[in-house]
């Protein structure tokens, strides 16, 4: 499978108790007459990590004087059409989409052999699929770090992001927990935009074939859900087939996958090769999350949109992103879902539960009505007398 590393795991340092201050001696030395553009600028590389296709280092822009972090292909990949195809189409989707939930990028040259490169922000932080790892390990301090809340928070950053990109007319193609990252002091970034489909790319282009040939690697660590973490696991019905007409649609499906797993702590998809996987996305019917974790007493309201975004049929999920987004924030702040019509009853229960009024002010109320009661009696007395004198 074609992955970008641009991801948190490979992205972001966890680096606790380090510190980066900004010194004086940084901000103000001077500018050389003969300044260094390009990849002479770059010094003090230090590996980062590196996976299947890419290598990641961090490095100093010395204009600058920051740390920032280049990408460049493995060695093995940078004479191959399809993969420096997919890498370009990364940089420049991610530069194009100006969201502040989509990393920086810097600069896209090539270095001194003549190989492309892109930098980036350097990010700190965690990606969802950790975070939803070390939950479902039951990790105290993840846990009360990352309530249902917050995370429902994460989720609506992310799809307001993409209901962006969506309207810049780029889809992303490839949402999964492992490509958002929040950041330390709660910064959301979208991660990964090398799968991603501008409006006017043919269907047939080399990415989308290698997408649909299931010869992806489905390499990956095996999560606390259980299931190896890898693009087939996140696929759409839609990405799936050959004829298949991806659009903003299939982004919803894919927050709809990334959705469930926050609400019920498992996988949503499983399968031991490419070919159950694509049979389950077509066969299958929807996995509701209430069924899968009763336990969790998931909100019917979420379970309605998750339900709604998962639909097999691109014609029965949400159209808009913008419309999955308005529905998990109504949600979050107790307010009516137009997925889900609540009974009267619920919606009683629920004006309790959110202790609107305290004990004081519902005292000082009741005494308000009584005293304007006792008013109105009082005038009607004085009337009566006043006619009968």
């Amino acid at each position: 499978m074609l992955r970008a590393l641009a991801s948190s795991r490979f992205v972001a340092e966890r680096e606790t108790g380090v510190s980066e201050n900004i010194t004086l001696s940084d901000t103000d030395r001077d500018l050389p007459k003969h300044v260094k553009n390009g990849f002479m600028r770059y010094r003090d590389f230090q590996p980062l990590t590196q996976g299947g296709e890419a290598i990641l280092r961090t490095c100093v822009d010395e204009n600058l004087g920051r740390t920032v972090v280049m990408k460049t292909l493995q060695p093995q990949f940078q004479n191959l059409e399809t993969y420096q195809k997919r890498f370009l189409r990364e940089a420049r989707v991610t530069a194009q989409i100006p969201h502040p939930a989509t990393i920086p990028v810097y600069e896209l040259s090539r270095d001194s052999e003549g190989n492309a490169y892109f930098t980036m922000k350097k990010l700190r932080g965690r990606d969802l699929s950790d975070i939803l790892d070390k939950i479902s390990e039951g990790d105290k301090a993840t846990i009360e770090k990352y309530p249902l809340d917050s995370l429902l928070n994460v989720l609506i950053h992310c799809s307001q992001c993409l209901a962006f990109a969506h309207n810049q007319k780029v889809v992303h193609r490839d949402m999964k927990p492992a490509n958002i990252m929040i950041g330390d002091y709660g910064e959301i970034m979208v991660l990964d935009w090398g799968l991603a489909k501008v409006w006017d790319m043919e269907d047939d282009e080399d990415v989308d074939r290698l997408i649909r040939s299931g010869q992806q690697a489905m390499s990956g660590r095996l999560t606390g859900r259980g299931d190896v973490q890898g693009t087939p696991f996140y696929m759409s019905p839609e990405q799936a087939v050959e004829t298949g007409d991806v659009d903003e649609r299939t982004d919803i499906y894919n927050m709809g996958i990334i959705l469930f797993e926050v609400l019920t702590g498992e996988s949503y998809m499983s399968g031991r090769n490419f070919k159950e996987i694509k049979r389950k996305l077509q066969e299958d019917p929807v996995r509701e999350p209430r069924a899968v974790a009763p336990l969790k007493r998931i909100p019917a309201e979420l379970n309605a949109i998750c339900m709604k975004a998962l639909q097999r049929s691109v014609t029965d999920r949400y159209q808009k992103m913008s419309e999955f987004s308005e529905d998990l924030r109504a949600a979050l702040l107790g307010n009516p879902v137009s997925v889900y019509h609540e009974p009267i009853w619920g919606r009683v229960l629920k004006w309790r539960d959110r202790k609107v009024f305290s004990a004081a002010s519902l005292i000082w109320m009741l005494a308000g009505a009584t005293l304007c009661f006792g008013v109105q009696l009082l005038v009607r007395l004085v009337v009566k007398l006043g006619e009968g004198s």
